[in-house]
């Protein structure tokens, strides 16, 4: 009977049913039915993926947050390091103040506060403090030296002595002080006598903030629920992502501990089951732990299937017709604006695409147009304003000039006009007026070498005139480089330090300056030579190889640094001053150029 009444539907559809019918029925078959068979092992299959892609992900974020955890538990134990050798803290921690002035006492503690200073600004760390056991007196300003009597009470105090070789403090050890002070991760290092390695002097503590490393911890969500922990050796929760550790069961320490490091484990947690993942952090012991429930991992997948089957269901009649078009007529535009952005990537910052629509897609194009205008502008402004800056930090080096030298030659001046006849007192005022002239060069930054090498030797006539030739010189400038330009007042400094430093320092204050100028290649290389009293190469390496940005004046005139600095923003850093030298027999310091024919001074 069923058999028969099969029979009749069949052929009821094939030969009697309407065309709409079949249509349906042909559709369901050959696109529907295939299609929920799809979706069901789709789902399946992106489920089983979502879950593995959400563990790497998982992984991959506690690698990075362990990184930044990590380094700046690193920069406290540098800074501990550094300061553990320091000679400052040594002799701060190990002098008796009976025997010490007051005002050196005052200056040796406020200049270990600059260092400390320093210290936490190039590290990140929260504070540095140093406890001594002596009667140093202190400025009042000075919060970073501290009697070591003012902490005798506390609690870390205490536990430091009874386990010295404990470096590192929570919060947790710091919950006798105010509020203030709960909030900072410690390493304290006792400083020793260094003479019997066994007496105790000082004790050196480096704060790193408690909000620094939740920073961290929060820096990057693991999943919707997922958190980040920081366990203290016993397990204690030091800290938590977004305070989720508030929450959490007090047993969660026990719980944690009996997982394995540095893989994946399954502990429960209030009866929710959760996937952790921890890791020591060397060297203090704490462990970071990251806390993954699991319906953040499954829940996904469920969704997605549910959702899928829904769609498929509500769409499936109209999809088919509907998608050719709208996807046709969206990625068209999407295509578009894509090869737009790829002219942007090639280097044509001027490309525009005008938006056909005002759809999402049509604003998102009229906002590329107006930030590639705001960058072009933004690109503008900045190579304008760099140019500025440069020309104005050269101004400002510029005008460092020492006026000593000008009173020390009107006094000559003065003292000739007494003593000696009108012809000296000319030939002075002469050479000091082409020495200015020369200087000031109608507000031009750059002159060429021969106007260089006159306002040098106008220098040294000036200061012969003063010191009753003292100097001899010898010039020897080739030709060929006379003409080209270099940045102005760079010669002149480096005689004067030849002059004073080298020269005037020998026990009879005579000598020879010897300046020899030749072209090498596409360089110009201008040695200043003296047989002053030298100094050891050792400490010409440290004036000459500084970093350039520290201006340092030096008795006379320019400081080194000023010179270096002028001559690497105006010519790049493979340019510059260089230094050789040898106790008693005299300085060779090297000027090194770029061969310019001419420059603009604008």
């Amino acid at each position: 009977m069923k058999q028969n009444k099969l029979k009749y539907i069949f052929r009821y559809i094939i030969q009697d049913a309407s065309l709409r019918v079949k249509m349906v029925l042909i559709f369901f078959m050959v696109l529907i039915l295939p299609f929920c068979f799809f979706t069901l092992y789709a789902t399946r299959r992106i489920s089983s993926v979502i879950q593995e892609q959400t563990f790497l992900a998982a992984g991959k974020t506690f690698e990075e947050t362990f990184t930044a955890v990590q380094s700046r538990i690193e920069k406290v134990v540098n800074v501990t390091e550094l300061l553990t050798y320091d000679d400052m803290i040594y002799k701060m921690a190990s002098t008796d103040p009976q025997d010490y002035p007051v005002i050196y006492q005052l200056e040796d503690s406020n200049a270990l506060a600059i260092s400390f200073n320093q210290l936490k600004q190039l590290s990140g760390v929260e504070n540095i403090r140093l406890y001594v056991k002596n009667d140093y007196l202190y400025s009042n300003e000075n919060t970073r030296i501290l009697p070591l009597d003012s902490a005798a009470d506390t609690n870390w105090y205490k536990k430091l002595w009874q386990a010295p070789s404990n470096r590192w403090y929570t919060p947790l050890d710091f919950a006798d002080q105010p509020s203030r002070e709960q909030s900072f991760f410690s390493c304290m290092r006792v400083i020793y006598d260094p003479d019997t390695l066994t007496t105790p002097l000082a004790v050196l503590r480096v704060d790193l903030s408690k909000s620094m490393l939740e920073q961290a911890l929060n820096r990057t969500a693991i999943t919707q629920n997922g958190f980040m922990l920081l366990l203290s050796g016993d397990n204690t929760v030091l800290s938590s992502e977004n305070g989720a550790g508030q929450n959490l069961p007090e047993d969660i320490g026990a719980s944690l501990s009996q997982s394995a490091q540095d893989t994946w484990n399954t502990i429960e947690l209030d009866g929710i089951p959760c996937y952790t993942y921890s890791a020591t952090l060397p060297p203090t012991g704490w462990t970071l732990v990251s806390v993954v429930p699991y319906t953040d991992i499954y829940s996904v997948g469920r969704a997605l299937r549910n959702e899928m089957i829904g769609i498929m269901a509500a769409v499936a009649g109209a999809a088919y017709a509907v998608a050719l078009y709208l996807s046709n007529h969206m990625l068209r535009r999407i295509w578009q604006l894509s090869e737009t952005m790829q002219k942007v990537e090639d280097g044509d910052v001027e490309v525009r695409f005008n938006s056909e629509g005002k759809d999402e897609i049509g604003q998102l194009i009229l906002h590329f147009d107006h930030m590639m205008g705001r960058i072009q502008q933004l690109m503008e402004e900045k190579i304008r304003y760099g140019f500025e800056i440069k020309n104005l930090e050269l101004k400002a080096l510029q005008a460092q000039i020492n006026p000593h030298f000008l009173y020390n030659t009107l006094d000559t001046i003065n003292c000739m006009a007494i003593q000696k006849a009108v012809p000296e007192i000319a030939g002075v005022a002469t050479s000091l007026a082409t020495f200015y002239k020369i200087s000031l060069s109608r507000g031009k930054d750059r002159i060429p070498v021969r106007d260089e090498v006159l306002h040098a030797k106008m220098y040294l006539r000036i200061q012969n005139a003063r010191f009753e030739n003292r100097i001899q010189t010898r010039w020897d400038i080739s030709p060929e480089i006379e003409n080209l330009y270099i940045i102005k007042i760079v010669l002149q400094p480096i005689i004067e330090n030849a002059a004073i430093h080298g020269i005037y320092e020998r026990e009879d204050g005579t000598g020879t300056i010897t300046v020899h100028g030749y072209r090498k290649g596409e360089d110009v290389y201008i040695e200043v030579a003296d047989d002053g009293i030298g100094m050891p190469q050792e400490k010409a390496d440290a004036v000459f190889s500084s970093p350039p940005g520290e201006i340092a004046r030096e008795p006379g005139g320019y400081g080194v640094k000023n010179i270096i600095d002028r001559l690497k923003i105006a010519y790049g850093y493979e340019y510059g001053l260089s230094c050789k030298s040898v106790p008693g027999a005299g300085t060779v310091v090297t000027i090194h150029i770029p061969a310019v024919i001419e420059i603009s001074n604008e």
